[in-house]
């Protein structure tokens, strides 16, 4: 099984001037050594208007994969497609992923609502929609395929245009595409994952279907695709499970505790931010009736599902995983690397690389495709 982990997860920025703006890059680097260095995959996220770091995760990474091993991918979680060009775009992913040998993993979806597409001048309908990832999505792929002498490829949405007339330079490192990792929450997002040969996110916050579900639903989308088999390979090897709040210690007791102080301080920042600035968008596991999802994102909504306890238990949690065929697990520690709580981080990522990780050296059990 491959493991990664999320560098400074759904951080907010308590101190909005640009004078902690170096010190939190800093810290991002750090901690994305230090991933890399206890056998992680380094991931990035990537928000706008709301931290120093998250703006540009692409030349981030670029800045990072010098300094880490060649056995190290570097993933994305998840680029906000529908805030470039397309051409831009893919020419971007496609020179990392020739930089780093194809030591790529690009998660795609849409952003977060609010502030971010005002900014990046996306009407909201269309991008809460969901059609604005989609569209931007099914350009780049079109992009990929692309060569030079072939008719001209016209793009045209509701934000970009252009006209293609000779291929996009570099081409990948993999073929036909870096490797793209596609959220899916709905069944029909899962599908249509499967359908295009693209490994999924399942098992994320409001998902439709239960994990069990969902992997069945991709399995047989995957097989009835008729894929080549290198295709289906991929596809299984990177299906990715997302785990949001994550501590571990020598205790369950003191992992709860634990848990709940780094919580606590996260909130914390959160209620700041909303007070300085305004409602703050973000992923929500669940919300109560009535209750916006800035509201609900304050509240805590995408860390109620708390994993929380000592290696033996948060390794039972992986076999749980593992038994059901997924291959790759992204972790999100619980604790605040800016503030107080990063010890708390710090150490759930050391005993998870010491005493969870070697468990599960070999890959997923893979029931039959068919």
């Amino acid at each position: 099984m491959d493991f990664s982990t999320m560098v400074l997860t759904m951080y907010v920025a308590v101190e909005d001037g640009p004078a902690a703006d170096e010190r939190v890059l800093g810290i991002a680097v750090e901690q994305s050594l230090l991933a890399a260095e206890l056998g992680f995959n380094p991931w990035f996220t990537e928000h706008h208007f709301r931290g120093p770091w998250h703006s540009n995760p692409i030349q981030f990474a670029s800045y990072i994969a010098p300094q880490i091993g060649p056995d190290r991918y570097l993933g994305f979680g998840v680029l906000s497609i529908p805030y470039y060009h397309p051409v831009r775009l893919v020419e971007a992913m496609n020179q990392l992923d020739q930089l780093t040998k194809g030591r790529t993993l690009y998660g795609l979806g849409s952003g977060f609502a609010g502030l971010e597409p005002l900014g990046m001048g996306l009407d909201a309908d269309y991008h809460s929609s969901g059609r604005a990832a989609e569209d931007t999505l099914e350009i780049m792929e079109r992009l990929w395929d692309f060569q030079t002498g072939d008719p001209e490829l016209v793009i045209d949405t509701p934000v970009y245009k252009g006209t293609v007339r000779r291929r996009v330079t570099p081409s990948p490192y993999r073929k036909r595409h870096p490797t793209v990792i596609r959220t899916a929450s709905r069944d029909s997002s899962v599908i249509k994952a499967a359908q295009r040969g693209l490994p999924a996110f399942l098992g994320i916050f409001s998902a439709e279907s239960p994990l069990a579900e969902q992997i069945r639903i991709y399995r047989e989308a995957l097989v009835a695709a008729n894929h080549p088999q290198h295709v289906i390979d991929e596809c299984l090897r990177w299906c990715t499970c997302d785990w949001l709040a994550v501590v571990v210690a020598d205790t369950d007791e003191e992992a709860q505790a634990r848990a709940k102080l780094a919580r606590a301080e996260h909130l914390a920042m959160r209620d700041k931010y909303v007070a300085e600035h305004g409602p703050l968008h973000g992923p929500v596991v669940r919300k109560k009736p009535e209750e916006s999802t800035p509201a609900a994102f304050a509240a805590g909504g995408d860390m109620l599902n708390i994993i929380a306890g000592t290696p033996d238990t948060v390794a039972a949690k992986v076999q749980e995983l593992a038994d059901l065929g997924i291959n790759h697990l992204l972790v999100r520690f619980l604790g605040e690397w800016p503030g107080e709580t990063r010890y708390i981080s710090e150490e759930s990522m050391r005993l998870f690389a010491r005493e969870v990780m070697p468990r599960f050296k070999s890959s997923a059990k893979q029931p039959a495709l068919v």
